[in-house]
Order: C-alpha cells, then sequence, then structure tokens
C-alpha cells in the first residue's frame, strides 16, 4: 500500500511539473517573440468585403479589429488606425484577416485618377469575353495586354469620306471586299479592374467569362467600342514591365490554306 502511494504522489507531482512547463515555455514563447522584434498595430478586416464598400457601417458594427504582428511583416500602406477608415469606400475586394492598405481605399473626395487609377487623359472602358479569348482567368489587376481583333466579311470603301456615308451625300462609292483578317487593336493597355472565372484543380477555368476594365486613350477606346461589336477580340498577356508592339496585320494564305507550298 505504501508503495501504491508513493507512485500516485510521484504521478501528481510529475503532472504538475509538466504543467508549470508547458506555462514556462508558452511565457517564454512571448518573450522571445516579443525580444526578438518589434511589433506595429495593423487594421484587419474581421470578414469578407466586397468592393466599393462604405466602410462607415462596418466600423460600427465591429468590422475590423486591431492585430499586432512583426514590423518586417506589415505590408506597405498598411492602415494602423480604425479612425482612417471613416469616410472611405473599398476599391477591391477585402479578404477576412487581410491587412488593410491605402490603396485599397478611396475616400468621398475627387482624387486623381479616381477609384480606379485611370491615367490623366485616359478613359476606363470594361469589356466581357469568352474564358479562352481572355486568357482563361489569368489576367490580374495592373497587368499589361495586347488587344488583338479579327474581323471576317469587311470591307474597304474608297471615293468619299466617312460623313458623307453616313448622311448619304457621297458621290461615288467603291466596295473592296477584303479576306478575314486579325490585327493588333491596341499593342499596350494596363487593366484596371478584372473579374476572372474560377479556375479548378486542374488549371481549367470553371466559368465562361472574364471581364476587363482598361486604362485607354480615347481613340484606343473609340477603336475598341467598334471592334467589340463587328469583330472577335482577344487578349494577349504580356511579361511584366513589357509593352506590346503593333504589328501588321495578318491573314491567312490560300495556298497555306489548301496545304500548299507558298512560292516565294
Amino acid at each position: 500500500m505504501r508503495s501504491r502511494g508513493l507512485v500516485v504522489a510521484l504521478a501528481v507531482l510529475l503532472a504538475v511539473a509538466a504543467a508549470g512547463a508547458v506555462v514556462l515555455y508558452a511565457n517564454g514563447v512571448k518573450k522571445a517573440a516579443e525580444s526578438g522584434g518589434s511589433l506595429t498595430t495593423v487594421i484587419v478586416a474581421t470578414q469578407d468585403i466586397p468592393a466599393n464598400t462604405s466602410l462607415d457601417e462596418l466600423i460600427q458594427s465591429g468590422g475590423f479589429k486591431e492585430l499586432s504582428v512583426p514590423t518586417d511583416a506589415v505590408v506597405e500602406g498598411a492602415v494602423t488606425s480604425v479612425d482612417a477608415l471613416r469616410g472611405q469606400t473599398t476599391t477591391a475586394p477585402i479578404v477576412a484577416n487581410e491587412q488593410l492598405t491605402a490603396s485599397n481605399l478611396s475616400g468621398g473626395e475627387q482624387v486623381a485618377g479616381g477609384m480606379l487609377g485611370i491615367s490623366k487623359g485616359h478613359v476606363a472602358l470594361t469589356i466581357k469575353l469568352n474564358a479562352p479569348q481572355g486568357v482563361n482567368g489569368n489576367i490580374q489587376r495592373g497587368d499589361n495586354i495586347t488587344v488583338f481583333a479579327t474581323f471576317t466579311g469587311a470591307s474597304i470603301i474608297a471615293g468619299t469620306t466617312l460623313p458623307e456615308i453616313v448622311n448619304g451625300s457621297a458621290s461615288t462609292v467603291e466596295r473592296q471586299d477584303l479576306p478575314d483578317f486579325t490585327l493588333t487593336l491596341i499593342p499596350t493597355v494596363r487593366v484596371l479592374q478584372v473579374v476572372n472565372p474560377g479556375i479548378d484543380e486542374a488549371g481549367n477555368a470553371t466559368g465562361d467569362a472574364v471581364t476587363l476594365t482598361l486604362d485607354l486613350l480615347p481613340p484606343d477606346a473609340q477603336n475598341l467600342t467598334l471592334a467589340g461589336q463587328t469583330g472577335t477580340l482577344y487578349i494577349g498577356l504580356l511579361p511584366p514591365g513589357e509593352d506590346g508592339h503593333a504589328i501588321p496585320a495578318s491573314t491567312l494564305p490560300v495556298k497555306l490554306l489548301l496545304g500548299k507550298l507558298a512560292t516565294p
């Protein structure tokens, strides 16, 4: 009986010692974290927030919280005070527990570029394409792209001006049919906003559309609007920091179509 009591007593002592070790370890980890580097308080969302959401009501309902993170983990432009969110609107979706940044917010005052960051002298224009035409959902905000357009059944009208054709006062109209062709409509344009289809585990698009808002010069916006109505648009994704090139329009040679060798 004595030996049995001794075993029980030893077991209790070991359990107490283990619990004490856990507490000491936790305290040690906390002190190590605090002494190993400085911490910065940032503001994170407690829920997912869509773009174009006014934040004042979310502030009142506790939609944000403070979070202490290592200073070297603070993202550029991070918001560090809930007060800085008052009167602001999201310009992009915010994910729960994501650090809020100034680049994803827009105040009520008029700012250069607006909420989309449009370049001076440009206009924003939105187009919607099928997934394969829009690089299958791999375009991101801020990317540079090239816009191609394919036309079928096009023709050239010579001998007059476009206003004369429109108002019916053209004296002579000569029409010449063209073969189907593809041209570089806009060599380089920046993507202001994008809605991509979902991607499954195999990397295939689960949706059927890509919606792009582009930062365009007015003439390019006008040409893109017409091409979207009369032709078929395709997007080429450019490498980061690179510009596209305007190359001559291309058509499929008849000899190639028939499987014959083209003569020089």
